[in-house]
């Protein structure tokens, strides 16, 4: 532990710095309550109540922002919830802290080292944010196709499910919301956000219960319908024998005759018109219906040239976005590499790989913080001496490495003559002539009046090249 005036170092038990006289037992009251913390955030994490351990990590890291343990998880809980950048910045700050000893080094190399993994977490932070931007225009077809995409590459991405969730809520699909929670919830179950939606749809599904689903109305309604079932029955009255008559069977017999006739000379020729009008009526009924199919077709074939249209604009939008997106990962990782130069003592190397960057080029608060860490102001001198080590590793074999030296001397003067003329020398070793050509001419359109400039027209000229 080290005193928080004179940065000496001192026992961890010590009320007083010996050499300052600082009285430490406030720091040690901040680093218990720090521990304590981070226990209660162990304990939810196990839970799987990953957005309440956040909150409890974040104020252990408030009391001491070199407890380790506490920025490692922070970082694992992160990962878990699919936020994998946000989870590189912790891990790659708490290296930065503590470089001997760390657990977090294994971390960042596991996500280093799978690039197929940086390639799913850029697309899943590309496809999120095409989402979030349509769903903000009211384009909730292709937010939700987004959103499905996102999750299916990142199962764990807590976040896009609450916003696919919100989606089907807005369209009243609650049946499809409510899964979409759930998996949310099997993920971080003591999510605000994720409760706040449930009971959304729980109180949009619960209907108070009426008077009619009492007994005493159901034993009501049951009556009711025996009534109805018996009103329309006739009574029988008793039974008396009827005398044989011959008449009645007469006249019936007359009557089915008188019938016959009547339907062969009346009735036929009407039921026989009938027919035919109705068959008119069902073509004309045919046609209009045809015209309807068509109208419908054509107004179809319309929504999906729309729904086409916006999606090869929204796919366009996608593939401009794409160099951004992976030119931050790139940032990001030689951020990662300036640390580790930092900490092996290299600290010019570190501040040239990372020179010209600001902080608006990062998100996070850590990230901007390691950014001012290994910073340093480069002199000509600097630029010289990385010069020198770079026409060194040339002269030696080692032309990866001089490249790398030399790219980082262009960062810093991108018209250095010398550096310039060596990384052509570089591609023209390693056979690679267009781009030894190029920096050849770069040579010569800097200051063609230089002794360099006249060693690049001699180099051309081997390659074949001619030069006024």
């Amino acid at each position: 532990m080290k005193c928080p005036r004179c940065d000496t170092i001192i026992t961890e038990d010590a009320p007083v710095c010996r050499f300052c006289g600082q009285d430490l037992r406030a720091l040690h009251h901040a680093r218990k309550l720090s521990n304590a913390y981070y226990n209660i955030g162990l304990e939810k994490a196990k839970v799987r109540d990953l957005s309440g351990a956040i909150l409890v990590l974040k104020k252990s890291l408030n009391f001491n922002k070199h407890n380790t343990e506490a920025r490692n998880l922070l970082g694992l809980v992160y990962n878990e919830m699919g936020e994998t950048i946000a989870a590189l910045s912790e891990w790659v700050l708490s290296d930065y802290l503590q470089p001997k000893d760390n657990r977090a080094k294994y971390y960042i190399d596991v996500v280093q080292k799978n690039q197929s993994t940086l390639q799913t977490v850029n697309q899943t932070i590309k496809k999120y944010n095409s989402a979030l931007k349509e769903a903000k225009n009211d384009n909730e077809d292709l937010a939700i196709i987004q959103l499905k995409k996102a999750v299916s590459l990142n199962p764990k991405f807590v976040r896009a499910y609450q916003l696919l969730a919100l989606l089907y809520m807005k369209r009243k699909d609650y049946v499809k919301a409510a899964k979409v929670l759930k998996r949310a919830r099997k993920i971080d179950f003591n999510n605000t956000t994720t409760l706040r939606y449930m009971q959304e749809i729980g109180d949009t599904f619960s209907e108070p219960k009426g008077k009619e689903n009492s007994p005493k109305a159901f034993a009501k309604q049951a009556e009711k319908e025996t009534q109805a079932n018996t009103a329309n029955v006739t009574p029988v009255g008793t039974y008396r024998e009827e005398k044989k008559r011959w008449m009645p069977a007469v006249n019936i017999i007359i009557g089915v005759v008188i019938g016959i006739i009547v339907s062969v000379v009346l009735v036929y020729p009407t039921m026989k018109g009938n027919t035919l009008g109705n068959n008119s009526s069902d073509i004309t009924e045919a046609k209009e219906m045809l015209s309807v199919k068509e109208a419908q077709i054509s107004t179809l074939e319309k929504e999906k040239k729309t729904l086409q249209d916006k999606a090869d604009a929204l796919q366009k939008e996608i593939d401009d976005g794409e160099t951004k997106k992976s030119a931050e990962v790139e940032k990001l990782n030689n951020l990662v590499m300036a640390v580790k130069y930092y900490q092996d003592g290299d600290r010019l190397l570190a501040a040239s790989t990372v020179n010209g960057y600001k902080d608006s080029d990062f998100t996070t608060q850590e990230a901007k913080d390691l950014l001012a860490a290994v910073s340093k102001k480069i002199t000509a001198a600097d630029a010289q001496k990385l010069f020198e080590e770079g026409r060194k590793a040339f002269n030696s074999g080692k032309y990866s490495e001089a490249e790398n030296l030399l790219k980082q001397v262009l960062s810093i003067d991108e018209k250095n003559l010398d550096a310039l003329y060596f990384m052509g020398r570089v591609y023209h070793q390693t056979g690679k002539t267009k781009k030894a050509q190029s920096y050849y001419q770069k040579v010569i359109d800097t200051d063609k009046n230089s002794g360099r400039a006249s060693e690049a027209k001699s180099r051309l000229n081997q390659l074949g090249v001619k030069t006024d």
